[in-house]
């Protein structure tokens, strides 16, 4: 099984495009007289709820075949009432019906637009159910389809908090076309609800990305111009949809950029080198397979955009893209990347769940969309961070938390991940000091079977570290490819090497470290954007050979309420397969959680526990100087063995509130 080969977010965009920032209008003047129009389409599961059954119908169901839709699987409506309104923000209709139609046997309408009613994001063609059960679509342009993902688009806009009247007509027109480029298919018996949150599942993150682009005011780009560096590690599952092999894939990365300043929050991505080792596990069971181990180079300069926006999120879209291998073709579904900045600080954080379709090639070297191989999914989480402009190589001196992940992998043999979490002492002699921390290890066996230790660290001294003017950490306690950032408190390092070769064992790891406070830190009412990523392994259950992965949604946050208590905002992202060779899923849906607990003693070492009934998701870590930074190891602890079936890496990054 081959894999699509990429290294980060650099590597994933496929074209340079042009990003547009917040509208500022909507349709201006009058558009009486116009006559609009489309089709409407349902699951299904719901068709008979939204029309009225008639003699006609028993006939004509043999004849009239599903309309074209951006869903495939949708059922017509026929018979069912039309009406023209408008809608608060909160999408509730105000003042009265304003036209009404009616659909025909293939669920087509019209309805013309009365004197004075202009096209705007707040005008809306709705159908109404049993049990008051809606379907709406903006009416944004003469052609108006109502159908799950028309309402769909609509409740995004409501959640975001945005004047509908406001919008910008092109806006709206532009991300109901982005909703289609989405390969959907709607089950035969799909109701609404399930149908929205499918949608919500495959293209919810990216469509609220859209929207934010849509809604929110740019920024001043010049704020956070300069040379940075990237790192990232990613992970992902891979299947075949003969259910013939499977794979894991592990990966680090790192890069150069130079971020420059445009009007209008634009921004200019601007990469002078990338480099990444990807580790991949296939094979029909764990017991079988095959280690291919990857390192890539690329001096090659490149340039893509994004744009700033004011609330510190930097966005940068992909396009729908495909690529030729020798064998296969891959296609990858469209993306926004979102970078959130750290408050006083040029330090961006992104943590995406990407998609990429498998398929052969047909006779000529084309991509065979007829002949589906398989999908692969991942989840990363990758940091952007300013570096000095020194000439002179950095002395540190004092404390820095350090969280520690890696991943080994064995040929034919077993996946052992491994957190640690401890105290780096910097001396201005160029020598370092690492206290013992803790340790925890995750191993999944070739038989299937999963077990968690843990054990304390080894306290090290007399380390050397070397760190040029421009932050590159050439060694810290050997040998290293790294970067401190231009405030000389965050460091983020990488390493992949081949431990060993009977059997053939490669190892990849990632460090991070914050500069830790000189005392006591109030972390009370501030909000935290969490980044997070893990793998779950089925720990004493009856499935072998289980892997999962675990993310959140962009728009997950931390408020602190107190000192010690906090409340969760956001969903949770799920990449899931139940042996080595079953199908990969991926589910995503809103998880708010209200009892979250918090510790931070006068070191800076802190513990975030979201409690359940049968134990805590618990992030150990650190938090920076002043609160704005927190990098974090990620495990479950059972109240009954205190065992964790993961193990993974988080971020806090602070934010406005």
């Amino acid at each position: 099984m081959m894999s699509i080969k990429k290294l980060s977010l650099a590597s994933a965009v496929a074209a340079s495009v042009v990003l547009t920032g917040c509208g500022n209008s909507s349709s201006s003047g009058s558009d009486d007289g116009t006559e609009v129009g489309g089709t409407v389409s349902s699951p299904g599961g719901q068709v008979a709820s939204f029309r009225e059954p008639s003699l006609f119908e028993i006939a004509s169901s043999f004849l009239v075949s599903p309309v074209a839709a951006a869903i495939s699987g949708l059922q017509p409506v026929e018979g069912a009432d039309v009406e023209l309104i408008r809608v608060d923000d909160d999408g509730n209709q105000i003042g009265e019906i304003l036209a009404t139609g009616r659909t025909a046997v293939d669920g087509s309408y019209t309805l013309t637009l009365p004197e004075g009613v202009n096209l705007a994001g707040n005008l809306v063609a709705r159908i109404t159910g049993s049990a008051d059960t809606q379907m709406r679509s903006q009416v944004v342009e003469q052609a108006v389809d109502i159908d799950p993902a028309s309402e769909f688009i609509l409740q995004k806009f409501v959640d975001s908090d945005t004047s509908l009247e406001s919008l910008e007509v092109n806006d709206v027109v532009r991300i109901r076309d982005r909703v289609e480029e989405f390969d959907l298919t709607a089950s035969a018996d799909f109701q609404l609800a399930e149908m929205l949150a499918e949608l919500d599942s495959v293209v919810g993150e990216d469509l609220e990305a859209q929207i934010a682009l849509a809604t929110t005011e740019t920024g001043d780009a010049s704020t956070i111009a300069g040379n940075y560096r990237t790192s990232g590690m990613v992970f992902g599952l891979h299947d075949s949809d003969n259910n013939s092999s499977g794979t894991w894939e592990a990966g680090v990365f790192g890069g150069d950029f130079e971020f420059t300043a445009g009007d209008g929050g634009n921004v200019t991505f601007n990469r002078s080198r990338e480099e990444g080792t990807d580790v991949l596990l296939t094979g029909p069971d764990l017991a079988n397979t095959f280690l291919e181990a990857r390192s890539e180079v690329d001096n090659e300069q490149d340039q893509f955009p994004g744009i700033f926006s004011s609330d510190d999120i930097l966005s940068v879209e992909s396009d729908f893209s495909e690529e030729l291998g020798d064998t296969e073709g891959f296609r990858s579904p469209a993306f926004t990347y979102r970078l959130q900045k750290a408050l006083n600080h040029r330090l961006f954080v992104l943590s995406p769940s990407e998609t990429v379709i498998r398929y052969g090639l047909t006779a000529e070297g084309d991509l065979d969309p007829e002949n589906k191989l398989g999908d692969e999914l991942f989840q990363s989480l990758e940091i952007f961070a300013a570096t000095p402009e020194g000439s002179s190589d950095i002395d540190l001196d004092g404390d820095f938390g350090r969280v520690y992940l890696a991943s080994q992998q064995t040929q034919g043999g077993d996946i052992l991940l491994e957190a640690e979490q401890n105290v780096v002492s910097f001396s201005t002699d160029g020598t370092l000091a690492a206290s013992a921390g803790a340790r925890q290890e995750l191993r999944l066996d070739p038989g299937g079977l999963a077990t968690y230790s843990e054990t304390t660290g080894t306290a090290e001294t007399g380390l050397d570290y070397t760190i040029s003017g421009d932050g590159d950490i050439v060694e810290i306690g050997g040998p290293a490819d790294g970067f401190i950032n231009d405030s000389l408190d965050f460091i983020s390092v990488i390493a992949a090497e081949e431990v060993d070769n009977d059997p053939v064992t490669s190892r990849l790891d990632r460090t991070l470290m914050v500069r830790l406070p000189d005392g006591q830190l109030s972390i009370a009412d501030k909000r935290y954007r969490l980044l997070s990523g893990y793998t779950r392994l089925d720990l004493g259950g009856d499935t072998t050979e289980a892997i999962r992965l675990g993310s959140l949604r962009f728009n997950s946050f931390l408020n602190m309420t107190s000192e010690t208590e906090a409340n969760f905002e956001g969903g949770v992202v799920r990449v899931q397969r139940n042996s080595f060779t079953e199908q990969v899923s991926r589910n995503s849906y809103a998880d708010p959680y209200d009892d979250v607990t918090v510790s931070v003693d006068a070191t800076g070492a802190a513990t975030v526990s979201f409690n359940y009934e049968g134990g805590a998701s618990r992030l150990d870590g650190f938090f920076n100087e002043d609160a704005s930074i927190g990098i974090f190891t990620n495990r479950y602890v059972s109240n009954s063995d205190n065992e964790s079936d993961r193990i993974g890496m988080a971020i806090l990054v602070e934010v406005d509130q």
